[in-house]
């Protein structure tokens, strides 16, 4: 019975730290990517709506880099996950910088910035 009840808290321990990590993986934030039709079809309003939104996404990705609460969580439950959440956050960064640097050249083109101001 021993070898047992080990055995199942070993289980246990183990689907609780799968569980974390499934948990913690989904902590990027996710960026919509560019899309040039979508884009180029979106109104003055929905573009300035679009770059907030994708600028306060790209500043949740640069706060969770580095020594962060997330990676602290990582670093007790599974240390290897820092690697990969560091990857995440970089790539969800690079993805935020290339759809606002097309969502600006929309915005400037369909000369938002005198209906709306500059953002």
């Amino acid at each position: 019975m021993l070898l047992g009840g080990t055995v199942r808290k070993s289980l246990r321990a183990t689907l609780l730290t799968f569980i974390g990590v499934a948990v913690l993986g989904a902590c990027a934030p996710a960026v919509q990517s560019y899309d040039p039709f979508v884009d180029s079809q979106l109104t003055c309003d929905e573009l300035a709506a679009e770059i907030s939104k994708t600028r306060s996404l790209k500043a949740e990705a640069e706060a969770n880099k580095g020594l962060s609460g997330q990676n602290i969580a990582w670093a007790l439950l599974f240390w290897p996950a820092i690697f990969a959440n560091e990857s995440n956050n970089s790539e969800a960064i690079r993805v935020a910088d290339e759809r606002l640097h097309y969502l600006y050249g929309y915005y400037r083109e369909k000369d938002c910035d005198t209906h709306l101001g500059k953002l």
